[in-house]
């Protein structure tokens, strides 16, 4: 096995046996209902937070305050169902909407920096009483849901007015955190989301902005490693590629595994594959 800190983990939808098998941990998916996952007790130590409620984004920084408020109740919620697991001691969170306009997003379109802070360390307050852990992960680039074509070269999008989430920029990601400033509310980095990111600038200049996600790693308690094109565009599509098989560079790996973080690798397409990554990761 690769040698890092913690356990690596891996989807629950690989199964049991073979989370087992390679002595592995796991992790509930953000489309999972962690409940359905009792009989993965002794393996799961984390699990991903909602990010929907019917076919409406949640929106804790809202400025719709029904919506914030509702949305808010959905994580206390799932704080109280991972309770029941005694090993969960992390809860991954995507960033709140900063603007989401959109056919299904009847409501919390527009979302407030100051109320995203104030409703972290709200969710972050409730989950301390059960000793878990809040990881906000950098989310995606929306490159196709804006509807930019493969052909738009980065210099000609006008990202004003497209549909994004807070914490995309590393900058920012970063920020946040220091703004909540609470114990149990740390960084999730999303490896293949970073790549959407680096996508917005020309190729020149990718690599010193995906080293940004990194310039403050006592931050970053949880990773979600996936790999991804920093080079081509489909990079910017959420590729999540198995660790070694796109185009990161081997340093960002690297730094990557050395982390003082929980890591995920947050796909699962087939046991050769796996066995593949792991050895491609023990060589690193």
């Amino acid at each position: 096995m690769p040698h890092i800190k913690y356990p690596l983990s891996i989807p629950v939808k690989a199964g049991l046996e073979t989370i087992q098998e390679f002595g592995l941990r796991a992790e509930t998916s953000l489309r999972d209902n962690v409940d359905d996952f009792s009989e993965y007790l002794p393996v799961l130590f984390s699990a991903h937070a909602p990010t929907t409620i019917g076919k409406e984004r949640l929106n804790i920084a809202a400025t719709d305050d029904e919506f914030r408020e509702l949305s808010i109740l959905v994580f206390k919620d799932y704080l109280d169902r991972c309770s029941h697991f005694p090993n969960i001691r992390q809860l991954n969170m995507h960033f709140a909407l900063k603007y989401w306009v959109s056919d299904t997003q009847l409501r919390g379109q527009i979302g407030d920096y100051e109320r995203h802070i104030e409703a972290i360390s709200a969710i972050a307050e409730y989950a301390a009483h059960y000793g878990i852990e809040i990881v906000l992960e950098n989310l995606n680039s929306y490159w196709a849901l804006n509807g930019i074509s493969d052909e738009t070269h980065p210099d000609q999008v006008d990202w004003n007015g497209k549909n994004e989430a807070f914490g995309m920029h590393p900058e920012e990601w970063i920020q946040m955190c220091l703004d909540v400033d609470k114990e149990n509310v740390r960084l999730c980095l999303d490896s293949s989301h970073v790549c959407t990111y680096a996508h917005r600038f020309p190729e020149d200049e990718r690599r010193e902005r995906i080293d940004v996600f990194l310039s403050q790693p006592d931050l970053i308690s949880h990773v979600h490693w996936s790999d991804n094109y920093l080079y081509d565009t489909r990079g910017r599509e959420d590729s999540h590629l198995s660790v070694g098989r796109g185009t990161l560079p081997i340093q960002f790996h690297q730094t990557i595994k050395g982390l003082d973080a929980t890591i995920l690798l947050e796909h699962f397409y087939t046991v050769n594959e796996l066995e593949e990554e792991l050895e491609f990761i023990n060589n690193l």
